[in-house]
C-alpha cells in the first residue's frame, strides 16, 4: 500500500487541525516528506525554515503570542536534536508545543543507515509526553487511533503545567504517494480543560495570614492576562505595595498602577527591603529578574512566604512557607474580597516614598549620562512602543537594564522574554515567531551574542517579509560579564568578554534586512515608534566597560538617595 504514509499523515494533520492547532513550523527533508504533503493540503498556516533550532523558535514566539500549541516538523537525524533547545525553554516557561520528528524503520536502526539516529526518547525530561510509533500500518492503526492520539497531543501539551510534548513517526519509504491522498475523516476526541480552584474555606484560612499584617506582592515573570487586574485588587484590599517583574504584565497596562514600584530592582540593591521588611510576602510567577528580591526571600524566610502556583514548584529560595496549589488570578480575586481589613497606610506610604527617591536618582542620572548607554536605550525602547505593542527583550543584559528602568506604563503593552531557561539563543526567531501571529507591532531588544546565536532567522526574516523591528544592542561581547566576579581575571576578554569586531548592520543588510546604525536617542525612539512593515534592524553601539561603569554609578547613587529619604 504506497500511500499509507501519506494517508496517516493526512489523517493526522488533519485531526490537529480539528482540535485546534493553526500554525506549523518545517524544516526540508526527506523522511518527512508524507507530513510536508499533509501540510500543503491542510487548513493549516505553515511556516517554511532553513534551520531546525529556529524553527522551534519560530514555533514557540507563534504559541507565546497565540496561547496555542504549535506543531514543529522536522525530518530524521540531527534535524530532530536541534529542536532541543526551544523545547527545554517551552518546558521551564510552561509553552505548549507539538514536535512531530520523522523516522527510519526499526530495521534500520544501528546498522549504518544515513541520517539515523536514536530518536525515541530523544527529549528526556525536556517535554511532557513522548509518544513512539511503528510504521503506518491501516491493519493495525485506524484512523480513530490517529484522531485520538492527535486530541492527545493537544490534551498534553495545554493541560497546565503546559509545556511541549514528542510525536516520533516511523516511515518506511516509499515516502511519495502515487497520487493525491485525503485524510480519513472521524470524530475526534474533545478536551474539557478547567482550572484549580480553592474552596471557599481555604481562602478564609489564607486571608486570615494576611489580615492587618504588613505585606509585599512579588508578581513575578507570567503570560496570563487575567492577574493584572486580580492582583492590584487584592493589593489594594490589603494596602500593600506591589513588586512588579517587567515580564509580570502588572507593571504595564490599564489597570491601577497606583501601587506598582517603578524602581523594585533599585530598592534591592539600597537595601530598602531588609530596612522595611514585610512580614507576609505573596508571590507568584516564576523567579523576579531582579537578583535582589530573589536573595531577600532566601535570607527572609522568618516571613511568612506564601506561593501561588498551580503546577511545578518555582521555589529555587526553598523559602515558602505555603504553597497554594490554585490558579493565580482566581485566587487573588478571591483574597481580594476576603481580606478583612487593610494595613495601616504609612505602610505603603513609606514604600512609595522610597521608590519615588530612587527613581529621581536613577533617572536624573542616566538623562545626564553620554547617550548611547545601555540603560538609557532600554529606556528608550520601551517608552516608544506604540499602543497595544509588544516587546521582546533577551536575556542576559537587556532584561535586567529593562528591570531597572522600566517606569509602570499606563496603556496596553506587553512585554515578553524567553525566561524559562533564561537562555540567548533563539530570540530573533522567537520574536518573528511571535510577530507573524499579531497584527500588534512587535520589537525586539537584544544584546550582540544574541544576535550572533541566530544570525539565520535574519535572512528569514526577509524572505517572509516579517513585520517586525530588531533592536540590537552591540557592545562587542559579553557585557554582563563586566558585572560579575570573572571581571578583572587575566583571560577575561578570551573567555568572557569575547569581542567579535562585527559590523551586525552590515550582516542584516547582508541577509536582506533594511539595517540602520543609531547614535542619538530621538532616532532610535522614531524607529521603534514608527509602523514597521517589513523586517528592520537597528543597531545602537555601546562600550562595555562604560557600561559596568554607569551600572555601577547608578547604584550608588540610588542607594545615597534612599538612604536620604529613610
Amino acid at each position: 500500500m504506497p500511500d499509507r504514509n501519506a494517508i496517516y499523515a493526512a489523517t493526522l494533520i488533519d485531526a490537529l487541525h480539528r482540535s485546534g492547532v493553526a500554525h506549523a513550523c518545517i524544516t526540508p527533508g526527506s523522511r518527512s516528506t508524507p507530513l510536508a504533503l499533509a501540510l500543503a493540503g491542510s487548513a493549516i498556516t505553515d511556516w517554511s525554515h532553513h534551520d531546525e533550532r529556529s524553527s522551534a523558535f519560530f514555533a514557540l514566539g507563534i504559541a507565546r503570542t497565540t496561547r496555542r500549541p504549535v506543531v514543529i516538523v522536522t525530518t530524521s537525524g540531527t534535524a530532530a536534536a536541534e529542536l532541543h533547545p526551544a523545547l527545554i525553554e517551552a518546558r521551564h516557561a510552561g509553552v505548549p508545543l507539538i514536535a512531530i520528528t520523522a523516522d527510519r524503520p526499526f530495521e534500520l536502526r544501528d546498522v549504518g543507515a544515513a541520517q539515523t539516529i536514536d530518536q525515541q526518547g530523544l527529549f528526556g525530561r525536556s517535554v511532557k509526553w513522548a509518544h513512539d510509533t511503528a510504521v503506518p500500518d491501516p491493519a493495525v492503526t485506524g484512523p480513530a487511533h490517529v484522531a485520538a492520539l492527535a486530541a492527545r497531543l493537544v490534551a498534553e501539551a495545554t493541560t497546565p503545567p503546559a509545556g511541549p510534548v514528542h510525536l516520533n513517526l516511523r516511515f518506511r519509504e516509499p515516502l511519495m504517494p502515487p497520487g493525491p491522498v485525503h485524510p480519513e475523516r472521524v470524530a475526534v476526541p474533545r478536551v474539557v480543560a478547567g482550572r484549580l480552584e480553592l474552596t471557599a474555606a481555604a481562602i478564609d484560612a489564607l486571608a486570615e495570614q494576611m489580615a492587618g499584617r504588613r505585606g509585599l506582592v512579588m508578581a513575578g515573570p507570567q503570560d496570563d492576562p487575567e492577574v493584572p487586574a486580580a492582583v492590584v485588587a487584592f493589593a489594594a484590599a490589603c494596602g500593600w505595595p506591589i513588586l512588579a517583574d517587567p515580564l509580570s504584565g502588572v507593571r504595564a497596562g490599564t489597570h491601577d498602577l497606583s501601587q506598582v514600584l517603578t524602581a523594585s530592582d533599585a530598592l534591592g540593591w539600597a537595601g530598602f527591603i531588609d530596612s522595611a521588611a514585610p512580614e507576609v510576602v505573596v508571590r507568584f510567577g516564576a523567579i523576579p529578574t531582579s537578583k535582589p528580591a530573589g536573595q531577600w526571600l532566601e535570607r527572609h524566610r522568618d516571613a511568612t512566604q506564601i506561593l501561588i502556583d498551580p503546577t511545578g514548584w518555582r521555589d529555587p529560595t526553598a523559602s515558602a512557607g505555603v504553597v497554594v496549589r490554585a490558579d493565580p488570578a482566581a485566587t487573588l480575586a478571591a483574597l481580594a474580597q476576603a481580606v478583612a481589613s487593610p494595613t495601616d497606610p504609612t505602610w505603603i506610604e513609606r514604600w512609595r516614598s522610597a521608590d519615588s527617591a530612587a527613581c529621581a536618582a536613577l533617572h536624573d542620572l542616566i538623562d545626564v549620562a553620554p547617550f548611547p548607554n545601555e540603560p538609557a536605550i532600554a529606556r528608550t525602547v520601551v517608552e516608544s512602543v506604540p499602543d497595544r505593542g509588544v516587546l521582546w527583550v533577551a536575556s542576559s543584559m537587556p532584561i535586567r537594564d529593562l528591570d531597572t528602568v522600566m517606569r509602570p506604563v499606563a496603556r496596553p503593552l506587553t512585554v515578553r522574554a524567553n525566561r524559562g531557561a533564561n537562555g540567548i539563543d533563539g530570540f530573533l526567531s522567537t520574536v518573528l515567531g511571535a510577530a507573524s501571529a499579531t497584527v500588534a507591532p512587535t520589537i525586539g531588544l537584544a544584546g550582540d551574542l544574541s544576535v550572533l546565536h541566530d544570525l539565520g532567522a535574519l535572512a528569514t526574516a526577509a524572505r517572509l517579509g516579517i513585520p517586525a523591528t530588531l533592536v540590537a544592542v552591540n557592545n562587542d561581547g559579553g557585557g554582563i560579564f563586566h558585572l560579575l566576579p570573572q571581571a578583572g581575571h587575566p583571560h577575561f576578554e578570551r573567555y568572557w568578554g569575547t569581542p567579535h569586531g562585527l559590523d551586525l548592520a552590515a550582516v542584516a543588510t547582508a541577509l536582506g534586512v533594511k539595517s540602520e546604525v543609531v547614535i542619538d536617542e530621538e532616532r532610535l525612539a522614531e524607529l521603534v515608534s514608527a509602523t514597521a512593515h517589513r523586517p528592520r534592524f537597528v543597531e545602537v553601539r555601546t562600550d562595555r566597560t562604560e557600561n559596568a561603569d554607569l551600572h555601577r554609578r547608578i547604584r550608588r547613587v540610588v542607594a545615597d538617595a534612599v538612604a536620604s529619604g529613610s
